[in-house]
């Protein structure tokens, strides 16, 4: 996976990431904090807005570090899908990061702009 430093997200000017790949097996990108650059940082799918699934992003990702996205390489997450069967068609992925919010409240700050599209199943003609 190559990290694209544009995928930046700019919802929380703290917070980076973005969904490198979205298919019926699995979900995978990757989510920090700059401010806190060894705090790996819980995530929540949502695959055409419901709620698929939480994780810790804390997956080894070096490619983050080599392009320059964050000094520690452990903010990867990679979801796996493939037990929900998803159907034929297109279908929306979109991560959101947990935050601390007041007190014991917690807010979600999607990492990418848009949700990531993507198809299941082959819709072109051989």
């Amino acid at each position: 996976m190559v990290a694209t430093l544009a995928a930046f997200a700019t919802f929380s000017p703290q917070l980076r990431g973005a969904i490198d790949v979205a298919d019926q097996k699995h979900i995978a990108g990757w989510v920090h904090d700059p401010q806190t650059p060894a705090q790996s940082i819980e995530v929540q799918l949502f695959i055409d807005g419901k709620f698929i699934a939480t994780e810790r992003a804390d997956q080894r990702r070096d490619d983050l570090v080599k392009t320059g996205a964050t000094t520690q390489p452990n903010h990867g997450f990679d979801i796996s899908v493939e037990s929900l069967n998803l159907p034929n068609g297109e279908h929306q992925a979109q991560v959101y990061a947990v935050r601390e919010a007041a007190g014991a409240n917690k807010i979600l700050l999607p990492i990418t702009t848009t949700p990531y599209t993507f198809q299941v199943g082959q819709n072109r003609e051989r």
